[in-house]
């Protein structure tokens, strides 16, 4: 009776593991999210311009989100708009 005891233990401790290691998988996904280029403006500068001032002009614009992006790593960093 111990042996079957603990592999109906051991088995439930697999199908536990199975379905949160998918939750994990789904949510990771979900932030996965297209970003546009097509509305970039202002420049984006340390200590100046930033993150917080993009998404506050690009609501007034109204845009639902902005950030300081760049396309490539060679492009210079600029606040783009995004619905």
């Amino acid at each position: 009776m111990g042996i079957a005891k603990n592999l109906v233990i051991f088995f439930h401790i697999v199908i536990l593991a199975v379905l949160l290691s998918n939750e994990i998988i789904l949510a990771s996904g979900a932030e996965i999210k297209k970003f546009s280029y097509d509305h970039c403006y202002h420049l984006c500068e340390d200590g100046g311009y930033g993150s917080r001032e993009c998404f506050v002009d690009c609501t007034e614009k109204g845009f639902r989100t902005g950030d300081c992006a760049n396309r490539t790593p060679k492009d210079p960093i600029r606040c783009c708009c995004n619905n």
